[in-house]
């Protein structure tokens, strides 16, 4: 086995992705303390500047490492991931790492128990680098928090990384980790991949276990059980589609505390991808809102390598699925089940709102309405919501998968935004619109449908990276997973931020 040394100078890490380091280890080419202390130097060069890791593991890190290392040494049977270091959104609850949330009542919340997807991650023998930041409660498509400040896009430091998984997507195109772990709600895993040109999985509602996740608020806040029961996923952020594969698969399935999940048998994996010759793809690019120039000449540019790859590629949407139904059910849902969560002020001033918002700021307008917590609004935008769900169902029976943008605008300006502060408006093209419109809009017609979604790095626009939605059936996250796999073959696949040298 090479010493740690040797095997350090065999990293770069802004090429490695998670596949690649389990192969080196295996082979014995590379070890977990090499590993883990490359990372470490990336979050001590980097991290200063981009506020991706709000807090560190450091000395476990490296402890687990070496005891890894060790097994290894003495023929031990190894756990699969073998030490591969691992980032987590700080949403999800760790047993030896505060926990926050970006919420200043738990600014020294201490769990005694990890989430179930961390659980599932350091059995699998993940070894934990640190917390990514996120806006409070996670609750937004940016990435600035009341406790630790604002998080910067790889690419351009006066930029977000979207959100609310802003850090954790941050955190693995730098390379502090290879893989981390998200939860997406109305874009909050696909919005930062694709801000920070890296791959994303927002898994199918009720593929992956809840259980530890905050929100729901922890009993010692006197908000007790879950208020959001609908639209909210777990998922993977990561520098390849074979990493996504990996790390859902070491995640999904029941844990016998979430009761929305439902069992599952990962189907077999397939090493070698063949071209992607022969798949039919959908691409949806009206969304009923404005693009913004780069973000139409990204989806020009992808559709035109995906053609010459000799994909059947149709520009269409489904004829039944309302757009402005989706956004309004998407904000009377959210609105109601966030609400139900909130200090009573903050849900009543919220809902106070929809008395002075335009009704053609669809996703905000609804958003306020919601928070009236109105029963009837409420199973009226579950029973449009069955109405989404069927149309896209019915729509997806013709084509192995549907294609998207994930925004109407590339990373915008970062900035501070207290929740008592109106958000920015954003410029998109030569429109100016409402701040959760230009963020959200193509996002959330796929949490109303709780489908999954992969986002795939697809090429830069003006130094910007540029990524896509691919949309698949309820359930079908393997299929789905596997055509990313062939697409992304054409596409080019994640390429690191270029001012961030190999180390």
């Amino acid at each position: 086995m090479p010493d740690k040394l040797a095997a350090s100078a065999l990293l770069d890490m802004s090429r490695l992705t998670a596949t690649t380091a389990l192969q080196q280890l295996q082979d014995g080419r590379l070890t977990t303390s090499a590993l883990v202390d490359a990372c470490q130097q990336r979050i001590d060069q980097y991290n200063p500047m981009l506020n991706a890791l709000i807090t560190l593991n450091r000395e476990p890190a490296r402890q687990a490492a070496s005891a890894m290392d060790t097994y290894r040494e003495r023929g031990m049977r190894l756990p699969p991931l073998q030490g591969l270091p691992v980032s987590i959104k700080d949403s999800f609850c760790t047993r030896d790492l505060r926990t926050t949330a970006s919420f200043r009542p738990l600014q020294h919340y201490q769990p005694t128990a990890d989430a179930t997807v961390v659980a599932r991650l350091r059995a699998a023998g993940a070894i934990l680098m640190g917390k990514s930041n996120l806006p409070e409660l996670a609750g937004a498509p940016h990435c600035w928090s009341p406790l630790f400040g604002l998080t910067h896009n790889p690419w351009d430091l006066a930029r977000t990384p979207g959100g609310s998984s802003g850090g954790a997507a941050a955190a693995i195109a730098a390379g502090f980790s290879l893989l981390e772990i998200g939860s997406d709600l109305a874009g909050s895993i696909r919005i930062p991949a694709a801000y920070c040109g890296i791959a994303g999985l927002k898994a199918s509602e009720g593929r992956i276990p809840r259980t530890g996740h905050i929100p729901h608020l922890p009993a010692h806040l006197g908000k007790t059980g879950r208020s959001v029961w609908h639209m909210l996923s777990m998922g993977v952020l990561a520098r390849s589609v074979a990493d996504l594969q990996l790390g859902y698969r070491l995640i999904a399935g029941p844990d016998g505390m979430d009761s929305t999940v439902i069992p599952f048998t990962p189907a077999a994996l397939t090493p070698d991808i063949a071209p992607p010759t022969g798949l039919s793809l959908a691409l949806w690019d009206d969304f009923a809102t404005p693009c913004s120039p780069a973000i139409e000449a990204g989806l020009h540019a992808v559709e035109t390598r995906l053609r010459s790859a000799g994909l059947h590629v149709v520009r269409c949407a489904p004829a039944d699925f309302d757009l402005h139904t989706a956004w309004e059910t998407f904000g009377l849902l959210a609105g109601s089940e966030v609400g139900l969560g909130l200090p009573g002020w903050q849900a009543k001033l919220g809902s106070w709102l929809r008395h002075v918002l335009p009704t053609r700021h669809a996703i905000s307008h609804s958003l306020s309405r919601g928070l009236a917590l109105d029963l009837h609004l409420y199973n009226q935008a579950l029973n449009q919501r069955e109405q989404l769900i069927s149309a896209l169902e019915n729509f997806l029976d013709q084509w192995d998968a549907v294609l998207c943008p994930v925004a109407p605008v590339q990373p915008y300006p970062g900035q501070a935004m207290p929740p008592h502060r109106p958000p920015p408006r954003v410029r998109v093209g030569s429109s100016m619109l409402p701040y959760l419109e230009a963020t959200l809009s193509m996002t959330v017609p796929f949490s109303v449908t709780g489908n999954p979604v992969v986002v795939l790095p697809s090429g830069c626009i003006d130094s910007l990276p540029f990524g896509v939605q691919l949309i698949g059936k309820r359930w079908q996250d393997d299929a789905l997973l596997h055509v990313a796999a062939q697409l992304e073959k054409v596409l080019g696949g994640f390429v690191a931020p270029p001012w961030l040298s190999a180390s």
